[in-house]
């Protein structure tokens, strides 16, 4: 398959750490141009120059998902310097309420379900009229969002609630040949998995050693502990279909017992 993004412009939600980190460099790599936003600016930063280091543009914004106003003014910037978006992904998400609900925080269950839905349906809103025929989303979704679980309610439901909004709009935008797919990464290195502060400096490498030696309590025998770069590569070929490839699909690489 033709992985070729030269002349593309892909915009990644949560692309200072993680799964959002490994795919805006995958994407500059193959020759797109990049905007990237989170919470962190230093991450940001740290990712911005290794995009340009490649000879790539880079937009790279400090932004609350969530927020309306500060959503809308990034995505003016993209549509301005950019002139399109050809590829979005939205990546950013956030688990922060991790109980019974019954012990549950309602600022932090609420918080999860702004994050995780609110935030893709903005920075897709705004976006769409800038992305033409050919044009690709992919939110990153979850297992979770797929059983209701005994736990975590809050990211089981946005989860949810994401995939609905992804066939939603994989329905509206068959006309105009734009593609909207989930992608569930299964366990991957990363903070939100091993449950460790992002500004620790702990690597990726690090949290593959600690799942290597100890696995995550629940993992099962024939599942793994990704690298982000693995989930990187999925999204690649996502992408890479164009018009009339796959929507409205679920690509996963999860595990499961034959």
């Amino acid at each position: 398959m033709d992985h070729d993004l030269r002349g593309k412009v892909a915009v990644v939600t949560g692309g200072g750490r993680g799964i959002g980190r490994s795919i805006a460099l995958a994407f500059a790599r193959a020759g797109a141009d990049v905007a990237i936003c989170a919470r962190s600016a230093g991450a940001l930063s740290d990712v911005e120059a290794e995009i340009e280091s490649m000879g790539r543009s880079c937009i790279a914004t400090t932004l609350d998902i969530a927020n309306p106003q500060s959503v809308g003014d990034f995505c003016r910037q993209i549509i301005g310097d950019f002139g399109k978006v050809d590829v979005l992904v939205n990546n950013a998400g956030v688990y922060l309420d991790q109980g019974k609900f019954a012990d549950s925080d309602p600022d932090a269950w609420w918080k999860t379900v702004e994050v995780n839905i609110r935030g893709p349906y903005l920075i897709a809103r705004y976006l769409l009229e800038a992305m033409p025929e050919g044009a690709s989303i992919i939110n990153l979704s979850s297992g979770k969002g797929f059983s209701p679980g005994q736990n975590s309610a809050a990211y089981h439901v946005s989860k949810a609630g994401l995939n609905m909004l992804t066939e939603g709009l994989a329905n509206e935008l068959w006309e105009r040949g734009i593609t909207v797919n989930t992608l569930v990464p299964g366990p991957t290195a990363t903070t939100t998995l091993s449950r460790q502060d992002p500004l620790s400096g702990v690597t990726t490498e690090d949290i593959l050693e600690k799942f290597t030696n100890e696995p995550p309590a629940g993992l099962p025998a024939w599942e793994r502990v990704k690298h982000p770069d693995e989930v990187a590569q999925l999204a690649l070929q996502m992408v890479s279909y164009g018009a009339g490839g796959p929507t409205g699909q679920v690509f996963s690489l999860a595990r499961r017992p034959l």
